[in-house]
């Protein structure tokens, strides 16, 4: 099982990839799943500015939508006033929290508006 523990605390800075300590809802899922040996789906920049709609779209082209996140590696898209990427790992949830401005991780039982996906590969 790949470790994502270090990805707690860093400071969100939107377009940041990780690799100066900052990093965005949109990396963060990508790093978690590239740890994960999972297929990722191909990143669009254009999804700064897009709606979830357009979003949701390109996600079905990567996964299928399922109810419940469960396994590590679901792509949760949560609405925190807009839209944002979360990823499951270890029973719970990599997101940005926008109290803190940084990666936290929360159970799956604390999570309410969110739409899942995962991958088709697995």
């Amino acid at each position: 099982m790949s470790d994502c523990a270090d990805l707690v605390g860093l400071r969100y800075r939107l377009g940041a990839d990780g690799s100066d300590g900052e990093i965005d809802c949109i990396h963060l899922v990508y790093t978690v799943l590239e740890r994960l040996d999972i297929v990722r789906p191909e990143f669009n920049e254009d999804w700064y500015n897009a709606s979830s709609y357009k979003v949701l779209r390109d996600l079905l082209r990567w996964g299928v939508r399922v109810d419940r996140p469960e396994y590590d590696g679901d792509v949760l898209l949560m609405t925190q006033g807009n839209w944002a990427f979360a990823v499951v790992w270890l029973s719970g949830v990599l997101y940005i929290n926008t109290e803190l401005e940084k990666v936290s991780w929360c159970s799956l039982r604390q999570l309410s508006a969110y739409r899942c996906f995962r991958t088709k590969s697995s």
